[in-house]
C-alpha cells in the first residue's frame, strides 16, 4: 500500500512537480529524483462536481487545489463537509473510483483534525 505522496524533484535546477514527466518543465533537463512531499499541505481552491466521471459511486464530488510547504502543487479529491479555502490538509490513500469493474486507488485530501 502507498503511504506517501511522491514528487520529482530536477537534478539540475531543483524544480519540483507532483507528477513524472518526461522532461523538466523549467530547463528542459530529464534527470529526476524522488522526493516526499510530506504530511500536510493547505487547500488552495475547489469546486464541487455533479456531473462525474465514470465510475464515482456518489452524487457529487469536491475535487481541490492543494499546496505543499515546498511549494509543490497537487490536485484531488476532498474528503469532509466543511472544506475552506487556506485550510490544513493531509493526504490519505483511498479508493477514488471504480472502473472496469476494477477499484481505482490513489490520494484523497482530508482536513487535519477530523
Amino acid at each position: 500500500m502507498v503511504e506517501r505522496m511522491i514528487g520529482f524533484k530536477c537534478r539540475d535546477c531543483g524544480r519540483m512537480t507532483y507528477q513524472t514527466r518526461a522532461r523538466c518543465p523549467n530547463c528542459k533537463g530529464k534527470n529526476f529524483e524522488e522526493v516526499e512531499l510530506g504530511d500536510e499541505c493547505k487547500l488552495l481552491t475547489y469546486t464541487k462536481l455533479y456531473v462525474l466521471p465514470e465510475g464515482v459511486e456518489t452524487s457529487s464530488l469536491l475535487l481541490g487545489m492543494v499546496e505543499f510547504p515546498n511549494g509543490v502543487r497537487a490536485s484531488g479529491q476532498l474528503i469532509g463537509d466543511h472544506i475552506k479555502v487556506g485550510m490544513k490538509l493531509r493526504p490519505r490513500w483511498g479508493k477514488l473510483r471504480k472502473l472496469g469493474g476494477k477499484d481505482i486507488y490513489g490520494f484523497k485530501f482530508e482536513p487535519i483534525g477530523e
